[in-house]
């Protein structure tokens, strides 16, 4: 699949029924989506997976991360949008 392809896909999937997540990921996705390489979008794909009240737990703090392979790609994701993760 193509960094564009894989990019769109992020796109569809971050698309939340959580208020909290979709200002979290608009901004995410409009500051660093462009930055990511195949790998990480990846396992940003497997993390969109996440039922929302889960991964807002994860990118908030209040529950560690349990996915070896998720834990970077989350660390990132809270080191982006530190102002919306913790007040919202």
């Amino acid at each position: 699949m193509s960094l564009h392809a894989q990019r769109e896909k992020v796109k569809w999937r971050a698309r939340r029924g959580l208020l909290e997540l979709d200002l979290f990921f608009t901004r995410f996705l409009q500051n660093d989506l462009e930055a990511l390489d195949a790998a990480q979008l990846d396992n940003l794909l497997d993390l969109l997976v996440c039922d929302d009240h889960e991964l807002w737990a994860m990118l908030n703090g209040t529950k560690d991360c349990e996915v070896e392979r998720w834990k970077s790609m989350v660390t990132l994701l809270k080191s982006r949008a530190p102002d919306c993760a913790g007040t919202i």
